[in-house]
């Protein structure tokens, strides 16, 4: 632990939407934060350190935090043995690194992980939650994650609603949500305990919101009213999958829609977070509810 009054934070993934929200956050809140990332930032004046969970990360990389939130995740790796091999083992390795230097460490899941998911990527955020849990970290599971930034999914249903068609997909899909904003206050929150959760807590409101729901609100939000086009999930997924095996660049991935179609039935331990203090605000479903 650092000796000064300065607390000190590394972030994996600063660069990314979510690691960006939470690092700005953190800054308001006091820390000095350490970027742990590929490549060095725009803004010189930013702390930084190569990390890489495609290489080996070198001696020294958590020397001096405080605390770790990890949240970067590979999402070129579409195979199961590629994300084995640059999203699960290195995270293991660097949570084991952390785990008698680092007094908090926070690792961003998805809401995608629950047992019985059907998702890649939700397999593999159990993995890691597991392998987080039994280092003594702090484990959350965010929502569908909207706000000023646009960034992640909701960047991609933003994008649908632009168009003039937006294709809705069979089988009453859902999400839960979180305000970018409201993300960030929890981890925030997490990294002022002197204990870490012992199970993975779900940060989203607990009301679910229909996906046409989500899509008509980023539509407004753009000055459009989009029109829908129904269209049967297993016949999306089937052809994103085909595109997929032809290298075609896709704005979605086929996986993505198993998110979509197959979401949570839950947010895991919600009540939890009155323990921190954080109110959760529910989806705006008008442009002037926003700030409420």
């Amino acid at each position: 632990m650092t000796q000064s009054n300065t607390r000190t934070v590394g972030i994996t993934g600063a660069q990314g939407y979510l690691g960006g929200v939470i690092q700005e956050a953190l800054r308001e809140d006091g820390w000095k934060t350490v970027q742990l990332v590929r490549r060095p930032p725009s803004d010189l004046s930013n702390e930084w350190r190569f990390y890489d969970s495609r290489r080996d990360f070198a001696p020294g990389l958590l020397d001096g935090l405080d605390a770790l939130v990890h949240c970067a995740y590979d999402m070129k790796a579409r195979r199961w043995s590629e994300i084995q091999a640059v999203n699960i083992k290195p995270t293991r390795n660097l949570l084991a690194a952390a785990q008698h230097i680092v007094p908090r460490v926070v690792v961003l899941s998805s809401m995608s992980a629950y047992e019985g998911t059907s998702q890649l990527y939700g397999t593999a955020k159990l993995a890691i939650e597991r392998d987080a849990l039994a280092a003594g970290a702090s484990v959350i599971r965010p929502g569908l994650v909207y706000g000023k930034r646009a960034g992640g999914m909701a960047a991609t249903l933003a994008r649908l609603a632009r168009l003039p068609v937006s294709p809705a997909p069979s089988g009453d899909p859902y999400q839960f949500t979180v305000q970018e904003e409201d993300l960030a206050a929890v981890v925030t929150a997490l990294l002022a305990r002197d204990q870490a959760f012992p199970s993975p807590l779900g940060v989203a409101h607990p009301e679910p919101v229909p996906f046409r729901d989500i899509v008509a609100r980023f539509g407004q939000e753009a000055g459009r009213s989009p029109r829908f086009l129904p269209v049967p999930w297993k016949l999306l997924y089937g052809s994103l999958v085909a595109l997929e095996a032809l290298r075609i660049p896709l704005p979605v991935r086929s996986d993505s829609i198993l998110g979509l179609i197959r979401p949570a039935p839950l947010v895991a331990n919600y009540e939890l977070v009155k323990e921190l203090g954080v109110s959760l605000r529910s989806f705006p479903r008008r442009v002037e509810e926003v700030d409420r």
